[in-house]
């Protein structure tokens, strides 16, 4: 009698837990699917805006004897260097929308007498230097690391 007894209770048994399981399994993988917002992978919300990006102006400028002719290098937003052959006094002005840049102008005159460059970041004067020579190879440098 017990046999009997037993073996029914037994398969009862095994029904509800393999019932559970499987409600457990359908609930576990709904949940896996669905979109939890979870900061740690990604889901946080957009950082605060730091502020309206606004068009910045650099302007090279190199003077020294009025009509010599001078090389000059100088960086473009983005780091692209240009290199020329100019006319002193020369000025260039390039706009840009980085929130940093590097900024510097090399020049080196083929003439005697003085150099200088400088460079203007939105109006304001950020650095200048003078370089003298008397062999044509008067060269000036001016370097903004951060614009």
């Amino acid at each position: 009698m017990m046999k009997s007894g037993g073996r029914g209770v037994a398969w009862w048994i095994v029904l509800v837990v393999v019932a559970v399981m499987a409600v457990s399994a359908f609930y576990v993988g709904k949940l896996r699917l669905s979109v939890i917002p979870d900061r740690a992978i990604g889901h946080s919300p957009p950082a605060p805006q730091a502020g309206v990006v606004r068009d910045k102006s650099i302007e090279y400028v190199v003077t020294g004897p009025e009509g010599s002719s001078a090389r000059v290098s100088y960086i473009e937003p983005g780091g692209r260097v240009v290199e020329d052959k100019v006319t002193v006094p020369w000025r260039v002005v390039l706009r840009t929308r980085e929130l940093t840049t590097s900024a510097g102008v090399l020049t080196q005159s083929s003439g005697r007498g003085e150099v200088s460059c400088a460079v203007r970041v939105n109006g304001f004067e950020r650095v200048r230097q003078n370089g003298s020579g008397t062999d044509g190879s008067t060269v000036a440098n001016c370097l903004v690391p951060v614009a």
